[in-house]
């Protein structure tokens, strides 16, 4: 398995494609370049909020409700700590790596 940094200069390239295609008006591909982003980095809290704060815009802009409900209730409870649990769960040992401490 890749390390986190590596998985996170991936998801950063997959990002940028990603939000070109958003600027091209490309939902669909940009939906399909941040997925697999978050698919990622999941275990890595700082990035996985992150990942959830482009799939918002993305999925509004496709009409995928469904999701979108998903990343905001990901985003209200991250206060709680809903991402760190996901690391915690994933059990890749990056839990706790100050790489992936998010800032609040």
């Amino acid at each position: 398995m890749d390390t986190i940094e590596e998985r996170a200069k991936t998801a950063n390239e997959l990002w940028t494609s990603a939000l070109k295609a958003e600027a091209e008006g490309n939902y669909i591909e940009a939906y399909k370049l941040h997925t697999e982003a978050h698919d990622l980095i999941m275990d890595c809290a700082r990035l996985h909020q992150a990942a959830h704060v482009h799939l918002r815009r993305v999925n509004y802009q496709i009409g995928n409700y469904g999701e979108l409900v998903t990343d905001w209730l990901l985003h209200l409870f991250a206060p709680l700590g809903v991402f760190e649990l996901v690391s915690y769960f994933s059990r890749t040992g990056v839990f706790g790596a100050a790489f992936c401490k998010r800032s609040a």
